[in-house]
């Protein structure tokens, strides 16, 4: 844990506390998000935020990440809805979310920046998909 902590911290530039709370919102993200898909599935939700943080186009932090508003959208569906003040339950799913939340990113995802469930019909045209995993389709910009 505290190991975990000093590398996230170095990576963001943050104080070990600082660093807790970013990966709480990287565990929140993949619970709500992904914790009935398998590991790998939970890494790729994971790996968008990464993602993210290191393109030019988003926030710089996890937690700006995972709560970014673009006017009245959220960018995670669940941080529109009631889940957004929940805690989740201290079950395996969450201890799960917590471990991988503070590896690593992986590259299960190709650099994708998006990701919707395979049973959602999209118009992300400007998109081009690069990878699907456990029933989530994910993409990146075109560049």
């Amino acid at each position: 844990m505290i190991r975990t902590a000093i590398a996230l911290a170095a990576l963001l530039c943050i104080t070990p506390a600082q660093a807790a709370d970013q990966r709480a919102c990287i565990a929140q993200a993949i619970y709500w998000e992904a914790r009935g898909l398998s590991e790998n599935g939970q890494r790729a939700v994971a790996e968008v935020i990464w993602n993210r943080v290191n393109h030019p186009a988003f926030p710089k932090t996890p937690c700006a990440v995972v709560f970014q508003r673009t006017g009245a959208t959220c960018q995670f569906s669940w941080t529109c809805t009631s889940l957004r003040h929940a805690q989740p339950p201290r079950n395996d799913s969450w201890q799960a979310a917590w471990r991988i939340a503070g590896e690593p990113p992986s590259s299960v995802t190709n650099g994708a920046l998006f990701f919707h469930a395979k049973r959602y019909r999209t118009r992300w045209r400007h998109l081009v998909e690069v990878a699907e995993v456990d029933g989530h389709v994910f993409y990146s910009d075109r560049r």
